[in-house]
């Protein structure tokens, strides 16, 4: 076994990374999104990890206006093709606030699958910054997303 195979058999955490990620979504649909995440490198190129999601949503088509606090987990992957390109796949759960009357809600957990691509810009030896474009690949009625997403995000390496 020669030092790179060995180098990934075990826990290291300086392959640990921690960052977070603002998305703003604005139009009939408008979306603030602020989630934080953990995460590991698997290999140079590979990385998974867990994060949670806060939302502030606001939906300017129903009448009264609608808005609501969404919050939930997500597990993701991201694979670097090349040093600042790179492809990201997100499976996320959310609750969220849903009408079922006039003025009457009830609170759902709502699945969605996200994938796209982002583009990676080194700050510092252990910080850089993503800037993704995703698309809802579930398009569940009761997403709070309308496709395409786009998110900025900070990620500073342990």
């Amino acid at each position: 076994m020669n030092a790179q195979e060995n180098e990934y058999n075990y826990f290291q955490p300086r392959r640990s990374f921690i960052g977070g990620n603002l998305g703003i979504q604005f139009g009939t649909l408008t979306i603030l999104d602020v989630s934080p995440f953990l995460g590991y490198k698997l290999t140079n190129n590979l990385s998974i990890g867990a994060g949670f999601t806060y939302q502030f949503y606001k939906d300017s088509r129903a009448e009264p206006t609608y808005s609501s606090n969404i919050y939930g987990g997500r597990i993701f992957s991201s694979y670097i093709f090349i040093p600042e390109v790179f492809a990201y796949a997100e499976y996320e759960v959310l609750n969220i606030k849903i009408p079922i009357g006039y003025e009457e809600y009830a609170r759902k957990n709502v699945s969605s699958v996200l994938v796209g691509a982002g583009y990676r810009q080194m700050i510092g030896p252990n910080l850089y910054s993503d800037i993704m474009i995703l698309w809802n690949l579930t398009e569940s009625p009761d997403s709070p997303y309308s496709n395409p997403i786009y998110r900025i995000g900070l990620v500073i390496g342990l």
